[in-house]
């Protein structure tokens, strides 16, 4: 019976990984929609801004975690998943790796400290679904499109370097130290260890049990004290993998923890931990909070990079954007373009296409609110850039006002019969439909300060 769970629970995980995956291919699209109930993306949303529904799904998994412990982690979070399969390859057997709570909890702490202080550095680093779509985004999708013969198939060399390193890396530390990423450094995975500590339901070890050690060598987080026959509740993420090799059937689910709190024991170096790391948060969240106040007006004034249609101004968009890129994956033109050596953040590129005025796919995918949800309509009245007009350069063919979507561009006849094109930037909303069409590179859509509403 045991096995049979186990086998289902990994059924579950791998239907889960392809739909993510296949969420990063402009043809399944449509699955982005699954990462709503992601952990991660879902605090970085509610930071961001306040929503009812995001709310409602962060509160479902914290209370199925308190209930039933990390089930997430081997269930949902594609990243999680992904280590669980890379984990078939290796031959190591698992160990009781140390329990390394101080480093974990600190990096959750200046992780979350920076992300509510605005800044989402932290998470673009270590946040796991984000490391999950440059993974997806990056490597997978342009596979995909190669064998599909999609013709949005293209290899970019800088992308492709900076996704490599975190899948390199976590391909090491599972080969070598299993789910130590999940253990020690992901920090969604602290909070919901926070919250499994205490939880009713978990896994328990009966009398029944010969120490047999089947059970501690394949753990994959090292969550078993064989000697003490205990299970380490805020380690275990629920891989289900102790049940399924025990060859008495002595690890169940049970409930313990809510009848036993006599067992829970006052720790005052564990008190004075979390009252330090609670300064340390808040010192942490003062000086980045300082830091992006004084950086605020300069960004504002360099910063030129044209951005999606609702991420609002550079300062804003980088202090949330985690480099997801599902937004580039969703993008029908392909204008979207992920960071590489030239650009630290998500932007748009006109070199090829322009942004489509009659979409709002990026606004309904962004799962951080880095990307403001808005309206189609609203996107058609957002000014994300301006036209720069090379007048040498120009002939007044007219193509350019034929293409614009919104009449910034028409040409004008005098007397004479001389045609002259007119530029009306009140109207123009920078979707880039000009430059593309232009035949003499007359026309370029420079970026601007702060995204605004275009006269009616």
């Amino acid at each position: 019976m045991n096995k049979i769970i186990y086998y289902l629970r990994l059924l579950v995980s791998a239907i889960v990984l392809i739909i993510s995956f296949l969420a990063f291919t402009t043809t399944f699209s449509f699955f982005a929609k699954f990462f709503a109930v992601q952990f991660g993306p879902g605090i970085a949303s509610l930071v961001s801004g306040f929503s009812v529904t995001i709310l409602i799904s962060v509160l479902t998994v914290i209370i199925f975690t308190i209930f039933f412990g990390r089930f997430y982690c081997s269930l949902i979070c594609p990243l999680g998943i992904l280590q669980n399969f890379i984990g078939f390859l290796s031959f190591k057997k698992s160990k009781n790796y140390k329990n390394m709570a101080k480093t974990r909890y600190t990096i959750a702490a200046i992780t979350l400290g920076a992300l509510f202080c605005g800044w989402a550095i932290g998470f673009k680093i270590l946040e796991p679904y984000t490391n999950f779509g440059l993974i997806a985004s990056s490597i997978f999708t342009p596979i995909y499109n190669f064998i599909t013969n999609s013709q949005n198939y293209e290899f970019n060399i800088a992308t492709l370097t900076i996704s490599l390193i975190p899948f390199i890396i976590l391909i090491f530390l599972v080969l070598f130290k299993r789910r130590f990423f999940c253990t020690a450094i992901c920090p969604v995975g602290t909070v919901l260890g926070l919250f499994a500590k205490y939880g009713c339901f978990r896994l328990k070890i009966s009398d029944t049990c010969i120490k047999c050690g089947a059970c501690f060598r394949n753990c994959p987080s090292g969550s078993i004290n064989l000697k003490d026959k205990k299970i380490d509740n805020e380690l275990c993420i629920r891989c289900l993998k102790c049940m399924s090799v025990c060859p008495k059937q002595a690890i169940s689910f049970g409930v313990s923890a809510c009848q036993n709190k006599k067992s829970v024991k006052f720790s005052q170096s564990r008190r004075n931990f979390v009252i330090g790391s609670v300064l340390v948060l808040g010192a942490v969240a003062a000086g980045i909070g300082s830091a992006v106040v004084r950086s605020k007006n300069f960004l504002k004034e360099k910063i030129r990079a044209i951005l999606p249609p609702g991420a609002v101004d550079y300062s804003r968009f980088s202090s949330k954007c985690t480099s997801c890129q599902l937004c580039v994956t969703v993008c029908p033109n392909k204008v979207i373009h992920p960071r590489d050596f030239n650009h630290s953040n998500i932007y748009m590129d006109y070199s090829k296409s322009f942004c489509k005025y009659d979409c709002n796919a990026c606004s309904s995918a962004c799962p951080t609110g880095a990307i403001k949800k808005i309206s189609l309509e609203e996107k058609q009245h957002t000014r994300i850039g301006l036209a720069n007009i090379n007048r040498d350069l120009c002939i007044n063919c007219g193509i350019c006002a034929f293409k614009c979507p919104v009449k910034a561009l028409n040409i004008e006849e005098d007397s004479n019969g001389d045609r002259t094109l007119k530029y009306n930037a009140s109207v123009c909303i920078g979707c880039g439909a000009c430059q593309v069409a232009c035949p003499h590179k007359a026309i370029e859509i420079v970026g601007i300060v702060e995204q605004s509403k275009t006269s009616l």
